[in-house]
């Protein structure tokens, strides 16, 4: 059973960390310096320890093994289908650069950093369960399609084959399998320092997203038609597309509701800076990721409100 008042809470939660961020660095209390290494952090400790913590904290079935592979293999399909639409609907960008970071805008979605907080507030634990695993599809997706798109926009960009099996996202994914199927449990201290360090990758996603958002100007943040665009992409269509798709092939309410949260969330924190590091279009990166967190607090619970209404008529 879905707990639609808690995924509201939560987003909401996550929106007040992204305002008081945003304050925090007009004051100069978080610097630039500051972000750039913090991002480093949560994506190499605190969201490979959130990996493994929501792995090893479900108790052990061969059910829900069998589940989190399928959502594995389904995640590859959905991000195939965000591929191919960002790909057509990034055309009306005449930058080359802005198609890029509009296109991988579009596929990648928070779903490392937010995405296995909102799935916990939905569905409890089993929700971080299912969302680890996805998170093989998205590295899977981001060190191969993801590079190679960045690499149309910059020469510098090597694709390495072995960076497809070793990455933030695999290893602490096949540790938290191992733990998961252990018959015993690792110490309490253990499990309470993985926990305490997890707990530290959604604020601190959004302390980094605040702190873009208040490095644009308002007026180029909110009178920028290209961010609106991807806005309107990433958090509606795509999940409505994503939604209706799944419940057209009869997969499992628990899975509709799954994918479609998965796809209605906000562009990855990863595009901002991977825009920043390349030099793509990182205004446009930053103006993208920012205002989908932002509008996400409104957007995530109507598409799943809209799921609900898909799911009924189906029956």
């Amino acid at each position: 059973m879905i707990n639609v008042t808690e995924l509201l809470y939560t987003v909401i939660t996550l929106f007040i960390i992204v305002i008081v961020s945003c304050v925090a660095t007009k004051f100069k209390l978080i610097t630039e310096t500051f972000t750039k290494g913090f991002s480093t952090f949560i994506i190499c400790v605190a969201q490979p320890f959130m990996i493994m913590s929501s792995l090893s904290g479900v108790e052990f079935s061969l059910e829900n093994l069998k589940k989190g592979f399928s959502v594995t293999g389904l995640g590859f399909i959905s991000l195939g289908i965000c591929a191919a639409v960002g790909f057509l609907l990034t055309k009306p960008f005449k930058i080359k650069n802005d198609r890029i970071i509009g296109t991988f805008g579009l596929v990648f979605a928070n779903t490392g950093f937010m995405g296995i907080p909102v799935l916990k507030a939905l569905f409890g634990d089993i929700g971080g369960f299912y969302g680890a695993f996805f998170i093989i599809t998205f590295h899977g997706m981001l060190w191969t399609y993801g590079m190679i798109l960045l690499a149309k926009g910059c020469d510098d960009i090597k694709i390495h084959p072995l960076s497809l099996l070793v990455n933030f996202g695999t290893i602490p994914v096949l540790i938290g399998i191992i733990l998961y199927v252990l018959p015993f449990s690792l110490p309490a201290p253990v499990t309470q320092a993985m926990d305490m360090l997890s707990s530290m990758c959604a604020p601190g996603s959004m302390i980094i997203v605040g702190s873009i958002v208040a490095s644009i100007p308002l007026k180029e943040l909110f009178l920028d038609w290209k961010a609106y665009y991807i806005s309107a992409i990433r958090l509606l269509v795509l999940p409505a597309l994503i939604c209706g798709l799944c419940v057209l092939c009869r997969l499992s309410n628990e899975m509709v509701y799954l994918f479609t949260t998965l796809t209605a969330l906000p562009c990855a924190t990863n595009c901002t800076m991977y825009a920043q590091k390349y030099d793509l279009s990182p205004q446009l990166a930053a103006k993208s990721a920012s205002l989908t967190t932002l509008l996400s607090v409104g957007t995530v619970p109507l598409m799943i409100q809209f799921a609900k209404l898909l799911l009924s008529i189906r029956g």
